[in-house]
């Protein structure tokens, strides 16, 4: 048995490594030389050291599979591609229906879009999807299907970041302008997903009653995952200080509502309290959204979970990486390019292998409205995030942990606070309005916090990686595989 999981976790790992590469090296050729060096290095070492004979065919097995959907996902972008780029210097005619919202202010919003076609030719369902900005004096809602002429403008990388690769890992190949439309039919969308985003809309907008604009937007970051609202100033502001996490859709977003439901059902019985939390997550997942980033958040925030209530951490690592590799076989491209994936990704191994002694660094905190429990999921989440966040975002906030220390002590309560003025609000305004005042209170501290180490400039240290930036995050990867397993082994001996 024991066997049998070693050669699963090189399988799983061997396969993740093999998509990883071939993403970067974008061809066969130069995945299977990487894939014979590697054979050769370890057939000489298991020649040398007979033991180590039996990992050879499991490394190699993953990596074959690895390359396989890796080039298969690419041929399938580039066959998009070909479609799109020869449509580019005239304007089109384009026909689309809207899924969700990605960005909106005050002149325009930002549509993410699923292409029925472009000119005369006809897109396969949900193989191509675009931005399209749209005026804001426009109404348009989820399901509607429009038709409009506009220049198609590829997405590009810029500052040695890839997004043009991060966005074609989310289906979104191109932007374009829909000024003037005409709108072809409405409602093109499953009733049930078409009623959770108008009870979505319904109660972004009581939020947008009961509280001031910037608490207004925190609370809709952690509460309901809307980021659509966030004016540019805070959101840089959220970037410099290190705590653009509390409003991502990451893991880390579940580690907070797992110590929100855990804290309201903390007196049950301990399945029935799993029962509650997991179906809790499962429905705030559904009227959030259910797009791939959520998904990714959702099952990794309910795996790790999981694994700590049941204490068998012996094979956690087997339980996250089958998890990721599903995740990644649905998107390959997302291993490599979508930090969302990333991050929910390291921060259950964080939780999961960190969180143990960090209760015994930090057992003098409170345990009053799980304060401890709220800070040392924080901190065991981040110290596995961070160095990701790093390398996406080239910068990090030398007073970040101290950022984080700061503000992770309210965000239970303030969720908690939240998610009540709310149902107090439908059910009896002035009652929701006393609750929202007192939970205003702690968004209020929260923002000062944000703008205040937002906005300390010499500590904000600038991390130019430029090109460098995927081969330090594979040896980031590398090291942190290492001390888990060094770590994992040492526990054992002990």
């Amino acid at each position: 048995m024991r066997y049998l999981n070693l050669y699963l976790i090189l399988v799983l790992v061997s396969f993740l490594v093999g998509i990883f590469t071939t993403n970067i090296l974008e061809t066969g050729a130069l995945s299977f030389m990487v894939l014979l060096f590697f054979s050769c290095i370890f057939l000489w070492i298991s020649v040398y050291i007979w033991q180590y004979r039996h990992v050879v065919f499991p490394l190699f097995i993953g990596y074959i599979f690895g390359i396989f959907l890796s080039l298969w996902t690419l041929s399938f972008v580039q066959e998009n591609l070909s479609i799109i780029e020869p449509l580019t210097f005239f304007p089109q005619k384009i026909e689309v229906t809207i899924i969700d919202i990605y960005r909106k202010n005050d002149f325009s919003v930002d549509y993410v879009w699923v292409v029925s076609s472009i000119g005369d030719v006809g897109i396969s369902e949900n193989s191509i999807k675009t931005i399209v900005r749209i005026p804001a004096n426009f109404s348009l809602d989820l399901g509607d299907t429009i038709s409009y002429t506009s220049r198609i403008y590829m997405i590009e990388s810029f500052d040695g970041f890839e997004y043009k690769k991060y966005m074609i890992s989310r289906g979104i190949y191109f932007r374009s302008y829909g000024n003037t439309f005409e709108r072809i039919s409405s409602k093109n969308i499953h009733p049930l997903f078409l009623k959770l985003h108008h009870t979505r809309k319904y109660l972004l907008e009581q939020l947008d009653d009961l509280y001031p604009k910037e608490e207004k937007i925190f609370l809709w970051g952690i509460l309901l995952w809307a980021r659509e609202d966030i004016p540019p100033d805070l959101k840089t502001d959220f970037n410099n200080s290190g705590l653009t996490h509390f409003i991502a859709v990451s893991g880390f977003n579940i580690t907070i509502l797992i110590i929100f439901f855990g804290y309201l059902f903390q007196y049950f019985p301990l399945t029935l309290r799993t029962i509650l939390i997991i179906t809790s997550i499962l429905l705030f997942m559904v009227l959030v959204w259910f797009s791939a980033p959520v998904i990714r958040a959702g099952v990794m925030g309910i795996i790790g979970y999981l694994i700590l209530v049941s204490g068998r951490k012996a094979e956690s690592l087997t339980i996250v990486l089958i998890t990721a590799a599903c995740m990644v076989t649905v998107s390959p491209l997302s291993l490599n390019y979508d930090v969302s994936f990333h991050l929910s990704f390291l921060a259950v191994i964080g939780i999961v292998y960190t969180q143990g002694f960090l209760k015994k660094w930090f057992s003098f905190l409170p345990e009053t409205f799980a304060i401890r429990e709220a800070f040392i999921l924080t901190i065991a989440a981040l110290s596995f995030t961070l160095p990701i966040m790093v390398f996406n975002f080239w910068q990090v906030s030398l007073l970040a942990p101290l950022a984080n220390i700061a503000v992770t002590w309210t965000i239970p309560l303030a969720m908690l606070l939240g998610f009540l003025s709310l149902i107090a609000y439908i059910i009896y305004p002035p009652l929701g309005y006393i609750i929202a005042f007192f939970d205003w209170v702690l968004l209020k501290y929260d923002i000062m916090m944000v703008h205040f180490f937002g906005n300390i400039q010499w500590a904000l240290l600038q991390v130019d990686l430029w090109e460098y930036a995927v081969y330090i995050e594979i040896l980031y990867f590398i090291l942190l595989t290492f001390l888990i397993v060094y770590f994992g082994q040492k526990k054992k001996a002990v």
